[in-house]
């Protein structure tokens, strides 16, 4: 079965939109990892997007754009992704991001109803895995 992966780790935080129903983290250049059927290598991409969160409960304040994001669990209820976001990804119920970010000790726990990865534009193509 052919998918994609976005893999969070050292992804860097451009900008974050805030209100109260809704909070995104935008980002320029996320790895992207696409595993295709019948394919002996898997191939590197990077794209921009956002993740999105509605009605955004946060544990701690959240940094000043620009960060980095150096680990990150994505919890739905039912599963834990850890260091990886499956794509397409749009998730309801009891969601929890845990962003451990660059320079923090503790990770800021990021709850809502909704989670939605957004890609923009085209991916580029950077290499051949494996």
């Amino acid at each position: 079965m052919s998918y994609r992966i976005l893999d969070p780790r050292n992804l860097q935080i451009d900008r974050v939109d805030q209100d109260a129903q809704r909070l995104a983290l935008h980002f320029l250049e996320a790895n992207i990892e696409k595993i295709m059927d019948n394919a002996e290598q898997r191939t590197l991409w990077t794209q921009a997007g956002s993740i999105e969160m509605w009605d955004p409960k946060l544990s701690t304040e959240l940094s000043a754009a620009p960060f980095r994001i150096a680990h990150l669990d994505l919890e739905d209820g039912l599963y834990t992704q850890r260091d990886m976001i499956r794509i397409p990804s749009d998730v309801s119920g009891e969601i929890v991001l845990s962003l451990w970010l660059e320079g923090r000790d503790e990770p800021l726990r990021l709850q809502g109803s909704r989670m939605c990865l957004s890609l923009d534009g085209n991916p580029r193509y950077v290499r051949h895995l494996d």
